[in-house]
């Protein structure tokens, strides 16, 4: 089961029981109750809760949207400090990540830590 949940998994037309939710995302009914706590709009605040699947879709679209980091052109994204950050001594190594695209790596100039980009 991947971590993040595909919008794409649940029909825009359609409305969906937390279980149906959760079996249609590959995510537990306890991660669908939580989006619901934390903002995931429902159709009735009587049981059974139904989710209209465009909500659902623009919910998960707008929490991955706000889970990304912006990188400047000059930034390597680093994982111990969770945040973009200048390469020491803007030195990188590039290796092939696959045929279209290059990994970047480097050391963050904050921390000491390992930092890279696509």
């Amino acid at each position: 089961m991947g971590k993040r949940a595909n919008p794409m998994a649940v029909k825009a037309s359609l409305t969906y029981e937390v279980g149906e939710a959760a079996a249609a995302l590959g995510k537990s009914e306890a991660t669908i109750r939580n989006w619901i706590k934390d903002g995931l709009p429902v159709m009735a605040s009587k049981k059974p809760l139904l989710i209209s699947g465009q909500d659902l879709r623009d919910y998960i679209r707008a929490k991955s949207n706000g889970a990304k980091t912006s990188l400047g052109p000059d930034q390597l994204y680093c994982l111990s400090c969770q945040e973009g950050c200048k390469p020491l001594g803007m030195s990188v190594e590039i290796t092939p990540n696959n045929d279209k695209t290059d990994r970047l790596k480097g050391v963050c100039e904050t921390c000491g830590g390992f930092a890279s980009r696509i």
